[in-house]
């Protein structure tokens, strides 16, 4: 019996997967591998966190895609070290691995910049378990609010969003959605409106991807929906219930939302010894110049464009068009026998929602959008993205009531480890 190539892909982010679908016919044993039995798309985690999607609709099984590829095999198991001179890799909780071609999607995770009580006390924006942590506390302080004296309610509610990337904005505008119209309607006796929600950006404006008009329009949407927008401002300290700024002003709120930044995993330094801002130099094929048969891409990966020479930003449609070009590659060579191409980013657009209605996009070559034709194309590209009939479906239906009746259907706390 003949044996055939292993491709060892670690991660079922958009970059492992783009990656596996891509080796569907190539004549090779694809072994993907990830902590999670699900693939999360991350872009919609904040309608997690703020009770319009439930979990499972941005959670995707990644079995399901083994049962269309006779050539995947998925293990659920947790990466601990990655020897490439050895063509080695070792888990917490599964046997070593050897490989003849490696894929690293690992991802990245939140970058706090050493900002004192950060990782204890903010809720990051980045994981299907940060986006459930983040809703059952908010939860959680509304059913304290509503039991507390009336002049105390607000003040439970208080809200701090630390980013003025699309995270913060995107939180920042569901919250307000959330707070001031569904929870202050499910308590009417209780001033639950008159929480605040504050968001911090360090820079001159919100949205830098986009120009300065449509980062003026985010600001003065957003605080239509009554968040207070701080600009030009730095984080000096996270404590629990309040938030110090650097120039000494303490914002009192006991949620404290970061989405200021991400930074890659400990394992990058394996692949690298000259790391990018902690992310792993690639070349035009996506690989290690040292050593060919390792691919690097997503957010772990210091890629290139082909042609235009800039560094890829850190977003899910690099990482899947990434994985993609990698799995051609293979597949190239392997079953093709034709020469890998360079990888070359295809801009299809940019878009961020700010709320009800709202949102921004631009779409190449130069299409600007705001408002709702903005939210409605915004709608059309995710629920398109999304993986599966059954998540689309989900999707359009929460989006639907939320959108007729201004609610949010997935407003549930639910505590499993807890006795009825």
């Amino acid at each position: 019996m003949t044996s055939v190539p292993k491709v060892l892909i670690l991660g079922a982010g958009f970059a492992g997967l783009g990656a596996a679908r891509k080796l569907a016919k190539a004549p090779v044993d694809v072994v993907l591998v990830d902590r999670h039995d699900y693939h999360t798309f991350q872009p919609l985690l904040y309608q997690v966190a703020t009770d319009i999607l439930d979990p499972e609709t941005v959670g995707h099984p990644v079995r399901e895609y083994v049962d269309n590829q006779p050539n995947l095999r998925f293990v659920t198991a947790k990466v601990s070290g990655i020897d490439i001179a050895a063509r080695n890799v070792t888990f917490e909780d599964w046997e070593d691995q050897t490989y003849d071609y490696l894929v690293v999607g690992l991802g990245a995770r939140a970058n706090f910049f050493g900002t004192p009580g950060a990782d204890e006390h903010a809720f990051p924006l980045y994981t299907l378990n940060h986006a459930i942590r983040l809703k059952n506390h908010v939860l959680e302080q509304f059913e304290a609010a509503v039991k507390a004296p009336p002049p105390e309610a607000p003040e439970m509610m208080d809200v701090v969003i630390v980013g003025g990337g699309p995270t913060g904005v995107e939180t920042a505008g569901a919250m307000a959605d959330l707070l001031y119209v569904t929870m202050a309607r499910d308590a009417p006796r209780y001033p639950i409106g008159n929480a605040s929600i504050t968001l911090v950006e360090h820079g001159d404006r919100l949205l830098r991807m986009f120009n300065e008009s449509m980062s003026e329009y985010t600001k003065e949407a957003l605080e239509e929906r009554g968040v207070t927008v701080r600009l030009g401002e730095s984080v000096a300290q996270i404590d629990q219930g309040s938030v110090t700024l650097g120039s000494g002003e303490v914002i009192n709120a006991p949620t404290t939302v970061w989405g200021a930044g991400l930074t890659t995993s400990p394992l990058a330094a394996s692949l690298s010894d000259d790391l990018q801002h902690g992310r792993v130099p690639v070349g035009p094929l996506l690989n290690l110049a040292e050593h060919p048969e390792v691919y690097v891409a997503g957010d772990l990966a210091w890629a290139k464009d082909a042609r235009s020479g800039e560094v890829l930003p850190q977003l899910g449609s690099v990482a899947l068009q990434a994985g993609e070009h990698i799995g051609r590659t293979i597949d190239r060579t392997l079953r093709k026998h034709k020469d890998p191409e360079p990888f070359h980013y295809i801009d299809k657009g940019s878009m961020a929602t700010i709320g009800r209605g709202a949102a921004v996009g631009v779409i190449p070559p130069g299409l600007h959008l705001t408002g709702r034709p903005a939210f409605l194309t915004w709608g059309a590209v995710h629920l398109a993205l999304l993986n599966g009939a059954d998540s689309k479906t989900a999707a359009l239906t929460n989006w639907f009531w939320t959108w007729m009746r201004h609610d949010r259907p997935s407003r549930v706390l639910i505590h499993p480890d807890e006795e009825d």
